[in-house]
């Protein structure tokens, strides 16, 4: 429970005026989490209703990858935060997670950034220089690289002591790189999923976690499919076929016949997954997803089954381990989103 003071300590440190105009521009120089309100604690509601806790941090907005630019519109007041505009949202960072730009940086950088492109398509990544680390990489992350006699390298932004970036090189592992747009092959697609598959949920990308739109954008990232950020908009990113109307039974069956494996996302009431195919139970077709989910809802909505990270799951019509759990096909919203 926070306290009466904590809430009046983080109202007085976000209580600051906006410009008119930005107030610079920036770049992230490691992963850094954006926060609702400049503050770290996490804000659960309560823990003993579904949902409501562990990790459903209530100012956790998202996390955003290095060498991301960014717009600075303030600073708060103990100067420990930036409220920044990101390429999908509008949050405080910590002021040592971004270093300021000059005209000259932003020229180079883009000019690098023309001239080849690389996505990270393996996590977690640890770029670092001799005994010197930088930051976290994993997908998602893109910067530029280049290649040449001394091997794969990769340009990243390195915080000055007077608080500006200055692009530095250094050396890549191949194997945790490819140059952007990587081919969109069944072997390629695995490569991300070997890697993200396991790893832990986390609402708004609490602790670094991906939640499900984040999953689905650092998936698609490498291979030139830019994603917004959160499920509804993702959702609406391709061409959309609603079919919401049909029973559980006939929409399975006609994501079955008309779904494209790897480029069809599933959006369900506050959560998007991707269809990857379908597996044969018992002689029937049952459509395959990969996903980053929570858990499974109860019928009263009073529990959860939880599942807390990246799977490959199948949609069914129930669930023979608990026939009280509500199939991911049978809610309000079902429709699916082709990207061509």
């Amino acid at each position: 429970m926070l306290s009466l003071a904590w809430k009046n300590q983080v109202r007085a440190n976000a209580t600051v005026t906006l410009p008119d105009a930005y107030a610079g521009r920036a770049i992230t120089v490691r992963e850094t989490l954006a926060r609702a309100l400049p503050a770290i604690d996490p804000v659960f509601s309560d823990p003993r209703r579904a949902g409501e806790g562990y990790p459903f941090d209530n100012i956790q907005v998202s996390a955003i990858r290095a060498g991301t630019p960014v717009y600075v519109l303030t600073t708060s007041n103990d100067k420990a935060w930036k409220y920044i505009v990101t390429p999908t949202v509008i949050a405080w960072v910590k002021s040592d997670d971004i270093a300021s730009v000059s005209d000259a940086f932003v020229e180079n950088w883009r000019a690098l950034a023309d001239r080849q492109l690389g996505a990270y398509i393996k996590e977690p990544v640890s770029v670092y220089e001799g005994d010197v680390f930088h930051f976290i990489a994993r997908p998602g992350t893109i910067l530029p690289i280049r290649q040449d006699r001394n091997g794969l390298s990769v340009a990243i932004p390195v915080k000055q002591a007077g608080g500006s970036a200055q692009i530095k090189w250094v050396s890549a592992q191949a194997d945790t790189l490819a140059s952007m747009p990587l081919q969109m092959t069944p072997a390629n697609i695995a490569v991300l999923m070997k890697s993200m598959q396991g790893k832990q949920y986390g609402w708004g990308d609490f602790n670094f976690h991906n939640d499900c739109s984040q999953e689905m954008r650092s998936l698609l990232m490498p291979f030139g499919i830019f994603l917004p950020r959160n499920s509804a908009a993702e959702a609406t990113s391709g061409r959309v076929k609603d079919i919401s109307s049909l029973s559980p039974a006939d929409r399975l069956d006609y994501l079955i016949k008309n779904g494209r494996p790897f480029t069809t996302l599933i959006h369900i009431d506050g959560h998007i997954m991707l269809y990857i195919g379908y597996t044969l139970q018992e002689g029937k077709k049952v459509p395959m997803t990969y996903q980053n989910m929570w858990g499974l809802h109860t019928r009263s909505h009073e529990g959860r089954s939880i599942v807390g990270g990246a799977v490959f799951f199948p949609l069914q019509l129930s669930y023979p381990e608990d026939e009280d759990l509500v199939s991911l096909a049978a809610k309000p919203l079902f429709a699916l989103s082709f990207i061509e």
